[in-house]
């Protein structure tokens, strides 16, 4: 890491610090600075350009960013990293919230019959949930299929112990954050082995032994499959999130 992005990043840490301490115009002045940043987070997250003007999902990362500054820890990594995590999970919610209550009037047009068992031991909410869920695990068993992998091969060879998956989820998520490594795995249908080893300082046991549970990983981030999505967001939930 070079002088100049050590001292930025030191400074950043102060300037929380001081907001954490109760400094409110510091926590404006930050917010004010930063704003760049969440435009371009939530539109990462949306895949569209967001306005500040007329937007609910730009509010909603607004409010996501000032929630950031208060929860982060600095001991978990680089608060940038968390306040995208924390963004892309309040839109997650945003959107899941919204597209439940429009299929209410769906779901109100559904049988008993068709909801079957789903209705005698759960919410409304659940039923659409779990109907949601079935939806996106035909699209993402779709996705897996492109890279040869199978259901049944992603949880035999899934890795069992927490710390490896979470630091196959974070090796997923640096994959999505770097669009030549994305683009080289969706051509190739392999992990780009050499360029993760020489980047992360990673070895190459851990990639082979973890590469479909990354490769999956990948599909999901880089998809709409929200519901999916939030399992991801929820294992990773206490963990290290940055490389």
């Amino acid at each position: 890491m070079s002088l100049t992005l050590l001292t930025g990043a030191n400074r950043l840490a102060e300037r929380l610090d001081c907001i954490k301490a109760g400094d409110k115009r510091e926590r404006e002045t930050l917010i004010e600075e930063y704003m760049p940043f969440i435009i371009k987070a939530v539109s990462s997250r949306t895949n569209r350009y967001i306005e500040k003007e007329n937007s609910e999902e730009f509010i909603i990362g607004l409010e996501a960013f000032d929630e950031a500054i208060d929860k982060y820890n600095p001991n978990k990594g680089g608060f940038l990293n968390f306040a995208t995590m924390v963004i892309n999970s309040r839109i997650t919610d945003y959107y899941r919230k919204n597209r439940m209550q429009s299929n209410v009037t769906l779901m109100s047009q559904l049988s008993d019959v068709e909801c079957g068992s789903l209705m005698e031991d759960s919410s409304v909410n659940d039923c659409l949930e779990t109907m949601e869920l079935q939806i996106e695990l035909k699209e993402f068993k779709k996705g897996l299929e492109n890279f040869g992998i199978t259901f049944d091969e992603l949880v035999e060879e899934s890795p069992k112990h927490c710390d490896t998956r979470l630091r196959a989820l974070q090796i997923a998520h640096y994959i999505c954050r770097n669009e030549q490594l994305k683009e080289q795995l969706m051509h190739s249908k392999r992990l780009p082995n050499s360029d993760l080893i020489r980047e992360l300082n990673i070895s190459r046991k851990l990639l082979n032994r973890s590469r479909k549970f990354i490769i999956a990983a990948v599909v999901i981030l880089n998809s709409q499959l929200e519901v999916i999505k939030n399992y991801i967001y929820g294992m990773e939930g206490g963990g290290p999130y940055d490389l």
